[in-house]
C-alpha cells in the first residue's frame, strides 16, 4: 500500500516526504486488524497526509511491486520459520476448526501467495485489489492523528485528505464478522486433547493451551487478570516457588489471545534439563495450584486490589515515548472497543465479574486442553504429522486419558492462594523540586572503602544509612551521587540508576565475564520470592551484568522504593554462603541458555560476533560456554572470590530520576551506598571535572588496574573481514554487517553524523530490500560504538550470498556520496530543521529524561550539556555563509567511507561480519572492496578457530576511551 497510488504514482514518494522532515512509517497486521502508522514534522504533515491517504483511496497496486513485496514477505517468513514461538503458535492454531479463520496460515510465503495463485490462473493484483474494495471502506477505517494543533485544525485536516473514501452502507461494508458459530477447539471435533512433541535445538519448553468462553466483548470485566495474579504471584505457596525450589522450570509466560475467532489461554513454561524428563509433574504442580486457587472461590478483597492497583497505574501511566507509538496502539483499539473505551480497555476492572472468573478458572482444567512439548532430545524421525509452512516433523498423540485423570486429582503440599496486595501506593503528592537545566546536581554523598561483609539474607532488614558530616579526602570516595528531580515528568514515580563498576584488571577475563552473568542470576533467583509483594504493586527492579560493571535498576511509584533498595542491593553486595543449590541452578539455565541458538535472530549472530572482535571485554558464546561448563573454574568458592574482589574495588555511581527531593535523594544514595557495603558520607563532593582530568602519571600499575575500567573498540589498521557460520540448525538465512569508523566525533560532527543517518535510511532500505530483495532485514544507519562512531549498513537474508551482499552494500553507500553533494539548500535546511526539531523535543518519561545522561555517567563522560552544544552549533552553521552547502556533510561522510590521512597514507578503518546461512556459497579468500588496498585480516568465529573459539587480533590497537564535548 506504501508504494504509490493513482494520485501519486512515485514509489518513493511518501517516503521521500517523510525524510524531509524527520518521519518515518511502518504497519503491522494482527489477528483482527492491519494498522498503517507514520509520524512527521509539522512542515510536512499537509503533504505527507494528502500522501498518505491516497493509499486507501485509490492505491496503485503495480504488478512489478506487488511482486517485490510478495518476496519481501517469503523474505520474513523465512526469517521466523526457526523461531519456536511462531512455529508453536502456528501450529496450535492449526488444529482449530477449518470453518475458523484461526485455523489458517496467518502470513503468507511465495508458494501461497504467487506460486500456487499462478499456476491456478489467477491474479495476485485482482485479488489485492477485491480484497481492498471489501475490507477498506469507511465503516471499517479508524484514523487517529496526534499533533500540536487544535482539534479544530485536526478534525479539518483529516476531512480535507480522506473524504474521498467513498460513503458505504452495511450492505456495501459489512461489519467484521464474528465466527463463536464455529468453535475453535472441541471434543466433538477431536482437536482438543492432544499433545504435540517438537524438535528444537533450543531450551525445551512446555506449552499449554485452553480455549475459554469469549472475552472479546467482555473487555471491561478483565476475568484474566484474577488468574494472571495468580500465577504471577512468587511469595510462599506460590506456583513458582514451587517449580523453582524442584528446579524444573525456572520461569514462565502466560497470556489470553481474544478475537472475533475466540479466545484462547496459552501458558509457556521454559523447562530445565530435569524439568523436560518431568513434564508430568510440572502440570501436576500446575493444575494442583490452579485447584487451590479454585477452591478457595474468589476473595473479593484480593479483586478489589487488583482493580485499585489497576485504576493507580492508569491514573498514573507514563506517556508513550513517541506520536509514532501512540497513533499506532490507539488505532489498533479501535477497530476493537468504541471510542468512550479505547483508553481503558484491556486495562481497567470496570465489571468485576466474580462469576465470570469463576468460570474462566474452571475451564482451564486437563480435559479441556492441548499440549506441546519442546525438546532438543525430539528426533524428527520419530513424528508422524509435517508441518508444511514451518517446514518441521512433530508427533501428534491423544493425551493419555489416565494421565488427564492424575491431574485431576494433582495435589501438593503447601501451595496457597496468593494474598492481597500490600504495597499498593497511597501517597500520590508530587514534589516541586527538579536540577537545573544544565543536566544532573552532583549530591553532598559519599562513600569510603567498603565495611566487613554481610550477606544479603542478613542485611535487609537492617541496611540503613550510616552518615556523618566527615567528607573523605579528595579522590578517595568510591561513590558518585547525583540526582534530577521530577524534571517535568509530573508522576509521582521515580527511577534509580546504580552503576557498581569494575576494575579495570577485570575486563579481560572470561571466567570473570562468565562469574558476572552468573551472579545476575544467583541475585534475582534468590530475590523472586522476597521482592514479590513490592513487584506485584507497581515497582521493578533490573540487575545486569557487563564488561565493565552492574547495572541495577529501580523504579516505579517512589513511597516504597527505599524498601525495594533496602531489600535488593545487600543481596548484590554478597547472596550469602549458602547457595551451592542456587549457584548450580543458575549454571545449569546459563549453559542451556548459551547452547539456545534460536533464541537470536542470525543478524544478531553476526552482531555478537562484530562485538567479540571489536570490544575488549567481549567473548564468543563458544568460549563463555566452554568455561561455563568447566567446574574447576566456575563455582561458588571462584563466585564468592569474584564478588569480594568486585566489592573492595567497585566503584558506585548514583542517579536519581523523578518524584524524590534533592535532601530524600541524599538519604536514598546513602542508602545505596550502605546496600553495597559501603560507609556513606554527608558533606561537599570533590570537584568532579579536576577529578576527571587529574593527571595518572604518579599511579602505580596496581594502582591503575584497580581503577574503573571501560570497554575500548578495535581501530584496526586494515580493513577486517569476520567469517563465521549461522550457529541456528538447518536455518539458510545469512547476515552481512558492514561498518566503517568514523571516529571520536566532535559536537559539529555529532549533527552531521545524525544527518547522514536519517539519510542514508531509506535509500539503503529501497536499494537492499526493495529493488534487490536481499532479505527481510535492512537496514543503513549511522550509531555510536564505544567512545567512537560507525556507518553501518545490516542484512539478514537467503538470496545472496554475504560475499555477493557486501559488495551491493558499499555499492549502495558509494552512490550515496553523489546525492550527498548534490543536496540542495532546500533540503539542506529541512533536513537541519528536522534534526533541530529532535534535538528540542523533550522528554516524556522517566527513562527518557535519566537516559539523556544516565549514559554519559556510565561512561564517565560528563557532557551533561551536550544538547544545548548540538543546537548551538547548529544555529551556527544555519547562520554561516556555508549555511546552503552540505560541504560539512560530505566531509563527514567521506572521512568514514574513504579515511583520514595518516602519515603517508590513507586509512579506511572498515569491518565486515559475514555470517553464512546453511548452503549459502563462500568464497575461499576474504573478497576486496573498493576500499581495501591492503590484504584484509580475517577472524574467523567457529569451530576451526581454536580451543576458544575464537581469534583476537594480534598487537590490535583500540580507540581511546574519549568523549568530545566541544
Amino acid at each position: 500500500l506504501f508504494l504509490g497510488s493513482k494520485k501519486y504514482p512515485d514509489t518513493d514518494a511518501f517516503s521521500d516526504v517523510l525524510a524531509l522532515h524527520g518521519g518515518q512509517h511502518n504497519a503491522y497486521t494482527a489477528s483482527e486488524e492491519t494498522v498503517y502508522y507514520n509520524e512527521i514534522g509539522n512542515e510536512g504533515l499537509d503533504a505527507g497526509l494528502d500522501i498518505f491517504a491516497q493509499f486507501f483511496i485509490s492505491p496503485s497496486f503495480a504488478e512489478s511491486m506487488v511482486e517485490k513485496e510478495v518476496h519481501a514477505v517469503d523474505s520474513e517468513h523465512k526469517k521466523n520459520q526457526p523461531d519456536t514461538q511462531r512455529r508453536l503458535w502456528h501450529l496450535l492454531r492449526s488444529q482449530s476448526n477449518p470453518k475458523n479463520p484461526a485455523h489458517q496460515f496467518a502470513t503468507g510465503d511465495l508458494e501461497t501467495l504467487l506460486t500456487t495463485p499462478e499456476r491456478e490462473g489467477k491474479s495476485l493484483v485482482d485479488a489485492l485489489r477485491k480484497f481492498h474494495q471489501k475490507n477498506y471502506c469507511a465503516r471499517r477505517l479508524h484514523l487517529v492523528i496526534v499533533g500540536n494543533f487544535s482539534t479544530e485544525e485536526l478534525l479539518e485536516t483529516a476531512h480535507r485528505h480522506f473524504d474521498a473514501i467513498p460513503k458505504a452502507n452495511k450492505e456495501e461494508c459489512p461489519s467484521r464478522p464474528h465466527y463463536t458459530q464455529f468453535p475453535m477447539y472441541s471434543k466433538e471435533q477431536r482437536n482438543l486433547g492432544n499433545s504435540f512433541t517438537v524438535h528444537s535445538p533450543g531450551s525445551p519448553q512446555l506449552w499449554l493451551m485452553f480455549p475459554v468462553t469469549s472475552l472479546k466483548e467482555e473487555y471491561k470485566k478483565l476475568a484474566d487478570a484474577y488468574l494472571w495474579n495468580a500465577l504471577g504471584h512468587y511469595g510462599p505457596g506460590s506456583l513458582k516457588a514451587l517449580l523453582n525450589a524442584k528446579e524444573l522450570a525456572p520461569h514462565y509466560s502466560y497470556y489470553t489471545e481474544s478475537t472475533v475467532a475466540g479466545s484462547v489461554l496459552f501458558l509457556t513454561f521454559a523447562l530445565t534439563t530435569k524439568g523436560a524428563e518431568r513434564v508430568e509433574e510440572v502440570m501436576s504442580d500446575f493444575f494442583a495450584y490452579l485447584d487451590s486457587v479454585r477452591k478457595a472461590g474468589v476473595n473479593r478483597q484480593l479483586l478489589d486490589s487488583i482493580k485499585q492497583m489497576r485504576q493507580v497505574n492508569f491514573d498514573y501511566q507514563e506517556e508513550q515515548s513517541s506520536e509514532f507509538d501512540s497513533v499506532s496502539g490507539l488505532a489498533g483499539s479501535l477497530t476493537s472497543v468504541p471510542p468512550e473505551d479505547v483508553l481503558t480497555a484491556g486495562v481497567l476492572i470496570d465489571e468485576p465479574d466474580e462469576v465470570l472468573i469463576q468460570k474462566l478458572m474452571d475451564e482451564v482444567n486437563p480435559s479441556n486442553m492441548n499440549m506441546a512439548l519442546v525438546t532438543p532430545k525430539f528426533n524428527e524421525s520419530s513424528g508422524n504429522k509435517h508441518e508444511p509452512y514451518y517446514n518441521f516433523t512433530y508427533l501428534q498423540q491423544e493425551i493419555d486419558r489416565n494421565l488427564i485423570s492424575r491431574l485431576q486429582r494433582a495435589y501438593s503440599e503447601g501451595l496457597s492462594p496468593p494474598p492481597n496486595l500490600r504495597f499498593v501506593p497511597t501517597e500520590l503528592q508530587l514534589i516541586n523540586e527538579t536540577a537545573g537545566p544544565a543536566g544532573p546536581d552532583r549530591l553532598p554523598v559519599t562513600a569510603g572503602v567498603p565495611s566487613s561483609a554481610t550477606s544479603g539474607a542478613a542485611a535487609a532488614t537492617t541496611a540503613t544509612a550510616a552518615l556523618s558530616s566527615t567528607l573523605p579526602t579528595t579522590g578517595s570516595s568510591r561513590l558518585e551521587a547525583w540526582w534530577l528531580g521530577r524534571h517535568g515528568i509530573d508522576l509521582p514515580k521515580a527511577l534509580l540508576n546504580v552503576k557498581v563498576g569494575l576494575p579495570r584488571s577485570m575486563l579481560d577475563s572470561i571466567e570473570d565475564s562468565v562469574l558476572g552473568a552468573m551472579h545476575a542470576r544467583v541475585v534475582q533467583s534468590l530475590l523472586e520470592q522476597p521482592a514479590d509483594a513490592l513487584q506485584m504493586c507497581g515497582l521493578s527492579y533490573g540487575l545486569s551484568a557487563h564488561a565493565d560493571g552492574f547495572g541495577v535498576t529501580f523504579s516505579g511509584f517512589d513511597q516504597h522504593l527505599a524498601e525495594l533498595v533496602k531489600l535488593v542491593l545487600p543481596y548484590v553486595r554478597n547472596p550469602g554462603s549458602d547457595i551451592e543449590v542456587r549457584f548450580e541452578q543458575a549454571r545449569r539455565q546459563l549453559i542451556l541458555d548459551m547452547m539456545d541458538t534460536t533464541s537470536l535472530q542470525p543478524y544478531q549472530h553476526a552482531m555478537e560476533a562484530f562485538e567479540v572482535v571489536t570490544m575488549k571485554g567481549r567473548f564468543s558464546r563458544r568460549a563463555l560456554l566452554s568455561t561455563a561448563r568447566d567446574a574447576s573454574k566456575i563455582n561458588v568458592e571462584a563466585y564468592l572470590s569474584f564478588l569480594q574482589n568486585v566489592m573492595q574495588h567497585a566503584r558506585v555511581t548514583v542517579l536519581v530520576t523523578g518524584n524524590i527531593g534533592r535532601e530524600r535523594a541524599a538519604s536514598l544514595s546513602a542508602v545505596v551506598a550502605t546496600g553495597l557495603g559501603l560507609e556513606a558520607k554527608l558533606g561537599s563532593p570533590p570537584n568532579l571535572r579536576s577529578m576527571a582530568a587529574a593527571s595518572t602519571n604518579n599511579k602505580s600499575q596496581e594502582e591503575e588496574e584497580e581503577e574503573e575500567g571501560y570497554p575500548t573498540v578495535l581501530k584496526p589498521s586494515q580493513p577486517v573481514e569476520i567469517r563465521a557460520l549461522n550457529p541456528i540448525e538447518g536455518d539458510p538465512n545469512s547476515a552481512t554487517l558492514v561498518t566503517y569508523q568514523f571516529g571520536v566525533p566532535k559536537i559539529e560532527d555529532r549533527l552531521n553524523l545524525a544527518m547522514l543517518g536519517a539519510f542514508m535510511d531509506r535509500p539503503v532500505f529501497e536499494a537492499l530490500r526493495t529493488e534487490r530483495q536481499l532479505g527481510y532485514v535492512v537496514f543503513g544507519y549511522v550509531a555510536p560504538h564505544g567512545s567512537i562512531v560507525e556507518v553501518r549498513v545490516l542484512v539478514q537474508g537467503f538470496r545472496e550470498s554475504p560475499d555477493i551482499v557486501e559488495g551491493l552494500a558499499e555499492e549502495v553507500l558509494h552512490n550515496l556520496t553523489l546525492q550527498i553533494e548534490n543536496m540542495s539548500a532546500d533540503e539542506l535546511r529541512a533536513r537541519r530543521h528536522a534534526l533541530r526539531v529532535e534535538l528540542e523535543q523533550p522528554p516524556v518519561t522517566l527513562g527518557q529524561v535519566s537516559g539523556q545522561y544516565w549514559g554519559q555517567l556510565w561512561n564517565g563522560e560528563y557532557c551533561f550539556d551536550k544538547k544545548a552544544r548540538q543546537l548551538a552549533a547548529l544555529e551556527a552553521i544555519e547562520n554561516s555563509p556555508e549555511a546552503n552547502s552540505p560541504k560539512e556533510m560530505v566531509e563527514a561522510w567521506k572521512q568514514a567511507l574513504y579515511g583520514m590521512p595518516d602519515g603517508d597514507s590513507t586509512i579506511v578503518r572498515k569491518v565486515v561480519v559475514k555470517l553464512f546461512g546453511e548452503g549459502a556459497a563462500q568464497s575461499s579468500s576474504p573478497s576486496s572492496s573498493t576500499t581495501s588496498a591492503a590484504k584484509t585480516a580475517i577472524t574467523l568465529i567457529d569451530g576451526d578457530a581454536g580451543a576458544d573459539g575464537e581469534v583476537k587480533l594480534k598487537d590490535a590497537e583500540y580507540w581511546p576511551h574519549t568523549f568530545f564535548c566541544e
